[in-house]
């Protein structure tokens, strides 16, 4: 026997409840969070540990490896001396003096546009080398675009379209001692007006320019598209170190306007921006200081991704969400559904006598229906006392209760007020005035129903009492015959 009912028990298994099936969604739905917690955070650990393996950054003005820019800087401080040279990695634009100059390298942060044109305006000078960073801003405000250098050179590195070499493209002073500039994977610069520096031969394909320069106010603005000429391994060439040291001299010579013996501002990559050149509102400069630092996020996180730290919070984030959502799920009791076909019907949707007072009754109904009823009633239940077919018009219907005795005069008069005013109720149901319709309440509803029902009651009762006095009438006849 218990053999017997053990083996029943395993051949039919209980079934699941809502509770058990609830636990069981909610634990599935943890595991799925915690794993994708977990890969988070094995992101996060592999994106924290990246910038450690990947050494200096390029273009770095303290880098002595191939990429960086330290020999640029060196050979900056042989021109013009160690104290004219500023190689830093932040630039307060409210300090600059119009004798000074700032040499940019691949800036990875957006640039103070309107500073630098002030600047420059003042009487001082910037030399932007820039093939793919953050300068576009301020090439877009002095008209220039970045254009794409042919793809088959006429001269280039190992024949190699990546690494063509520039030549100059015009009588600056730039490229008075400079016949062949070794470029890597440049980018054109394009105006009608500027003067053109360097320029890349297209085979069978037009020319492009590579560094253009021009005046700003009292200023000047030469712009390169290829800091890669003044890196440390491109200055193995020639003609690359004399560009970039007829760049420097360029930089810190005299003006028409006078002697320039300000500093020179070396900078590149990442270098921070403070304050403003010029700015007399100093919320105007926070504000596009903040705008400056969003935008950089918003390109930052477009072209590299969100940094470790974000997706640490993204991890706790996710987290904690598991653990809130277990909680507040996992012992959850959900309410047992009835089913449908058990369920009772409204009494609206059942039709008949009931259905029709659960629709008068509803809140969204107006009282006016419910007033024609009482009107309907009304006259029906009259018209059966006087034993009439049809419902006359309300004066027959008055003159024929005072005929029979039904109602006394003053309750003929009460009958009267309250037929003509449900006859009014009755013309602005016909002619749908839903304001007016709107302005009758469920107290006059009840009001009128009370009238009627003392009304007809004293009718009824007189009605009795007329039929009783015939009846003994009639009997006392029938004894005298």
């Amino acid at each position: 026997m218990t053999s017997r009912a053990n083996a029943g028990i395993i051949s039919h298994p209980r079934k699941l409840g809502p509770r058990s099936h609830a636990v069981q969604r909610a634990r599935f739905f943890a595991l799925t969070w915690l794993i994708l917690a977990v890969f988070a955070l094995l992101l996060a650990r592999v994106a924290y540990a990246a910038p450690g393996e990947s050494g200096a950054h390029p273009f770095d003005i303290t880098g002595t490896d191939w990429e960086g820019a330290a020999e640029f800087v060196q050979l900056a401080r042989h021109e013009l001396g160690d104290a004219r040279i500023m190689a830093t990695e932040r630039i307060d634009l409210t300090h600059l003096r119009p004798e000074d100059s700032l040499v940019l390298l691949h800036p990875e942060k957006t640039l103070d546009v309107g500073s630098l044109a002030r600047f420059m305006r003042a009487g001082g000078r910037v030399i932007l080398l820039d093939d793919y960073g953050r300068a576009d801003a301020l090439l877009r405000h002095f008209g220039m675009e970045r254009v794409a250098t042919p793809r088959h050179p006429a001269d280039s590195v190992r024949n190699d379209p990546e690494l063509p070499i520039a030549e100059p493209a015009g009588p600056h002073p730039v490229v008075a001692e400079v016949r062949r500039v070794v470029t890597n994977h440049p980018t054109g610069v394009k105006h009608p007006d500027l003067s053109p520096i360097l320029k890349v031969r297209g085979q069978g394909e037009p020319d492009v320019l590579v560094a253009v320069a021009g005046a700003v106010g009292q200023g000047r603005l030469l712009v390169v598209g290829d800091p890669s000429i003044v890196m440390n391994s491109m200055l193995r060439y020639a003609d690359n170190r004399g560009f970039a040291r007829a760049l420097v001299r360029y930089a810190g010579e005299d003006d028409t306007w006078g002697k320039r013996g300000g500093h020179v501002y070396i900078a590149a990559g990442d270098f921070a921006q403070d304050g403003a050149f010029g700015a007399d509102d100093s919320l105007f400069t926070d504000l596009g200081g903040r705008l400056r630092g969003l935008e950089d996020a918003l390109a930052t996180v477009r072209h590299e991704g969100f940094p470790p730290w974000a997706l640490y919070a993204v991890a706790v984030l996710v987290g904690l969400g598991v653990v809130i959502w277990v909680g507040a799920n996992a012992g959850r009791i959900h309410r047992p559904l009835v089913p449908r076909f058990t369920r009772p019907i409204p009494l609206i949707a059942q039709g008949g006598v009931a259905g029709r007072a659960a629709m008068l009754s509803a809140p969204q109904t107006s009282r006016a229906l419910a007033m024609l009823e009482l009107k309907s009633a009304l006259e029906e239940e009259t018209c059966g006392l006087l034993h009439l077919d049809q419902v006359p018009a309300h004066d027959v219907l008055l003159e024929q209760l005072a005929e029979a005795k039904l109602l006394p005069p003053e309750s003929i008069k009460e009958l009267r007020q309250l037929l003509h005013r449900m006859a009014q109720v009755e013309t602005l149901v016909l002619s749908r005035s839903a304001s007016a319709m709107s302005k009758i309440t469920d107290n006059d509803v009840m009001t009128a129903a009370q009238t009627i029902r003392s009304l007809l009651e004293r009718a009824r009762t007189r009605a009795r009492t007329n039929m009783n006095g015939t009846s003994s009438r009639e009997a006392e006849g029938s004894v005298l015959l």
